[in-house]
């Protein structure tokens, strides 16, 4: 009995061992059921960091009481096809840890459930890759460690980090002014056309003449201040056939006394006095062809006509209020008008209207618009022509002509000519920053960078005059040229400090600027700069560079693709030679699932630039379609 007793204590502890499994291994087998999703994937490099969120699920009865399990999770740098689970691979990098309570979810009947946002800081190495995590099973001061795991993401290998972020351009790249339209900054030129003016010149005529005298009234003066306005609008054109075309607007009249039949001919030939007499004036300075093209428009007053003028004229005399209301009384009365002039005439104070009124309405004037005094374009060309030949001194033209037409025109090499001669006589801020940027211009269209020194040099004198927002952002655009990228961001950094000024191409400018660097300072999607960016770029100027950066910016926040591919798409307009632009467009069609438009894209991207054929086999943004025909077809 003694010794059934025994055999069956032994059989009881065996019992006991056997029904006691160890809790850490099954945990550890229970952690193959674990769910991770990783976003986004494949990872990406926004600014130096690589930020993703990993979601850890595990089985719900995985975790007991007194139970911790840890996800400490890696990026394994290398190729993810040669990992083989459990081994360490040689270079990894660890990006955070997830760790579960299990006092908090014993006993639970929902799944735990933790996600948590991880970064490592980038390096090179890291473009090719995959994420790996270790499992670390624990109860009390017992732990079991397991791993490394690849990790899987809705059924797929979370592998690469995507570069996408440092096609960003800079100010400079993909530029071109070969349409005439510089990307530099011009000072504003403060040139403006002077406003036409009208003068009335206003001809008296002796009693029923239309002949024109001197002696009459004030036509003495009248006439001396016509010709010198003749004069003068001829003197500002270098060719009298450059005088724009004008017109002449006027009126003439008669007193209301005398004959009918004097009176019905009388305003018209004094309108054609006047006309002639100004005709006349126009011939003595040489105005040639555009005598006959001289349009003069006259409203002549006869008989009724000029009764309303009468009535203002009476209102305005000496008369008193009583004989006022009789005049008036028989203009607005019955009869005709020889009536009423018999009536007129027969009153007693008839000699005072005779002195006062009637030769105030034997007249012809005339409203001429003179052209202002600008010169027109033509007739500057002609002389900053004949000032680089030296047949004219600099001070012919002023320094704001001499910026308005440099500015306004496509020839680089012109603008460089007539700022170079408009520098020795008008040595500002302007003129030099103009010229300098005139230098870039002819760089960037000839390639030759001796330009760039001496825009640098033109820069640096304008700088020592003012300091501006065009200076520093011309500086920036050399030292781009230059490859210095320092110097361009510290000119940069100064012309945003400055701002615009009254210059609001320079607005467009400096936006530019700000949106390309809100891209650089960006971390993630979602930490607001590529927002920032875009809405910046949408008001910048009208380069390939802000077109593409804007379409990388809405690209990276990954919440628009097609306001992507539309900015894309413009900066391809600007530049069709732009191998670049066409790779983004190939990424946008990538992350849409558009294998077709990925295949046209990148086909034309590597057309433009077979260095691309390399990236595109390592960037992870394809890594879906690598085995596909397709991709291997855009790529060969």
């Amino acid at each position: 009995m003694k010794r059934s007793l025994l055999g069956l204590t032994f059989l009881f502890a065996i019992a006991f061992v056997t029904g006691c499994s160890d809790p850490l291994a099954e945990m550890a087998k229970l952690a193959e059921q674990q769910q991770l999703t990783v976003e986004p994937n494949p990872l990406e490099l926004h600014g130096s960091n690589v930020g993703f969120t990993l979601s850890a699920k595990l089985p719900v009865k995985m975790m007991k009481k007194g139970t911790k399990y840890a996800l400490e999770v890696a990026y394994a740098s290398g190729d993810a096809t040669k990992f083989i689970k459990g081994k360490d691979p040689a270079d990894k990098t660890n990006a955070g840890t997830i760790e579960f309570d299990g006092d908090k979810y014993a006993g639970g009947t929902e799944e735990p459930k933790i996600s948590k946002k991880m970064n490592f800081a980038y390096e090179e190495k890291h473009e090719q890759g995959f994420v790996i995590i270790y499992g670390v099973a624990s109860k009390g001061k017992k732990s079991k460690r397991f791993g490394p795991i690849g990790v899987m993401s809705a059924g797929s290998p979370v592998v690469g980090v995507a570069t996408t972020s440092r096609l960003v351009k800079n100010p400079v790249d993909g530029i071109s002014n070969a349409a005439g339209k510089s990307p530099f900054a011009y000072a504003q030129d403060g040139w403006t056309k002077e406003s036409d003016k009208t003068t009335s010149y206003n001809i008296n005529f002796e009693q029923g003449s239309s002949r024109v005298t001197a002696t009459t009234g004030d036509n003495k003066n009248t006439i001396d201040l016509a010709k010198a306005a003749f004069k003068a609008m001829a003197s500002q054109f270098e060719n009298v056939d450059n005088i724009p075309e004008f017109k002449a607007n006027g009126a003439s009249s008669h007193s209301p006394e005398g004959r009918v039949a004097i009176n019905q001919n009388l305003p018209g030939q004094r309108s054609s006095a006047v006309g002639n007499q100004m005709k006349m004036m126009m011939k003595a300075f040489d105005y040639g062809k555009k005598v006959k093209k001289f349009d003069f428009q006259f409203d002549n007053k006869t008989l009724e006509a000029t009764w309303p003028e009468f009535k203002t004229l009476v209102q305005g005399s000496s008369l008193n209020e009583d004989q006022k209301t009789e005049v008036v009384g028989i203009v607005d009365g019955s009869g005709g008008f020889v009536e009423k002039e018999k009536k007129l005439q027969g009153l007693a104070y008839y000699n005072t209207m005779m002195d006062e009124i009637y030769p105030k309405m034997r007249y012809a004037k005339m409203d001429i618009t003179v052209p202002g005094t600008t010169k027109s374009k033509a007739d500057m060309e002609n002389i900053l022509d004949k000032i680089v030949k030296g047949e004219e001194p600099a001070d012919k033209l002023t320094e704001t002509e001499f910026l308005y037409m440099a500015a306004n025109n496509p020839n680089y090499t012109n603008r460089v000519k007539w700022l170079e001669k408009a520098v020795t006589k008008y040595d500002t801020w302007k003129v030099n920053n103009n010229l300098g940027a005139a230098y870039l211009d002819v760089a960037l269209l000839t390639k030759d960078n001796s330009y760039v020194e001496k825009a640098l040099a033109s820069f640096e004198k304008a700088k020592g005059k003012k300091e501006s927002g065009e200076i520093y952002y011309n500086m920036g655009m050399a030292y781009l040229m230059k490859g210095d990228n320092a110097k361009a961001e510290e000119s940069f950094k100064k012309a945003v400090e400055i701002g615009a000024g009254d210059n609001p191409a320079m607005t467009g400018l400096l936006n530019g600027i700000k949106g390309y660097y809100a891209i650089q300072q960006a971390t993630s999607r979602d930490d607001g700069k590529y927002k920032e960016a875009y809405e910046l770029l949408a008001s910048a100027a009208s380069t390939v560079p802000n077109y593409f950066n804007k379409g990388l910016a809405y690209l990276l926040e990954a919440n628009d693709y097609e306001q992507a591919k539309a900015s894309f798409n413009a900066a391809a307009k600007m530049n069709d030679k732009d191998a670049t632009t066409f790779y983004a467009l190939a990424v946008v069609a990538a992350r849409q699932g558009n294998e077709g438009e990925l295949t046209q894209n990148l086909k034309k991207a590597v057309e433009l630039k077979s260095d691309l054929k390399a990236k595109a086999l390592k960037d992870a943004e394809f890594f879906k379609y690598k085995t596909k025909a397709s991709f291997m077809d855009a790529i060969k």
